[in-house]
């Protein structure tokens, strides 16, 4: 139990840490203060994991993730999915009006971290009171030990139609003229950060 409620207290902490950029339902875009809205969906084909891409502006004044899933099933409640056909999550996030780029992706479950073992960049422009889809991001859990993952096949792909059926049911004040479109129509590429890299990250045993 005490090491249950250390990790607790580790998560909550490292969670006060973080930058909340997801939005409200009812927001509206507004030109004025600076920022843009990014939209895009994270997918997973698998086992309840912390599925994460990461982004950075060019700049490196500004950094986030997209996550579906859970790292940590501490409670056994799986996560709510977005969309009908497959578990997942859709984004959508306010940030400062830049230059960005995706540059990596990580698997958390339990103990076990899987990344990506070569570097990748997808890079996408924020504009002030315009929203920005930048696709989805889908995880193929290729193996597993236990229950936990160790290898993933990551796809980037256009699934517009898919993702803004549900971005405009929870998000009614957005439409389509609000949209710019960061990647080409119908556009796939696999396998992004080809090759994993498995590693176990064991906490330390904290005494009574």
């Amino acid at each position: 139990m005490k090491i249950i409620m250390c990790l607790i207290l580790m998560f909550v902490v490292t969670g006060c840490a973080t930058v909340n950029r997801a939005v409200d339902t009812n927001y509206s875009l507004s030109s004025k203060g600076g920022t843009g809205l990014l939209i895009a969906s994270v997918k997973y084909r698998g086992p309840v994991s912390g599925y994460k891409v990461y982004y950075k502006s060019v700049d490196e004044n500004t950094n986030g993730s997209l996550e579906a899933g859970a790292g940590v099933m501490l409670i056994p409640i799986l996560p709510k999915s977005d969309f009908s056909t497959v578990n997942g999550k859709l984004e959508v996030q306010e940030l400062p009006a830049g230059e960005y780029e995706i540059n990596s992706w990580r698997v958390v479950g339990g103990y076990m971290n899987v990344v990506p073992a070569t570097p990748f960049s997808i890079k996408f422009k924020i504009e002030p009171g315009k929203a920005t889809y930048i696709g989805s991001f889908i995880f193929d859990v290729k193996y597993t030990m236990g229950l936990s993952v160790i290898g993933v096949k990551l796809t980037h792909k256009d699934s517009y139609q898919e993702d803004t059926n549900v971005l405009f049911v929870k998000y009614p004040n957005l439409n389509e003229s609000n949209i710019n479109i960061g990647l080409e129509v119908n556009s796939i590429t696999e396998n992004l950060g080809a090759g994993n890299s498995t590693s176990i990250d064991i906490p330390p045993v904290i005494s009574p």
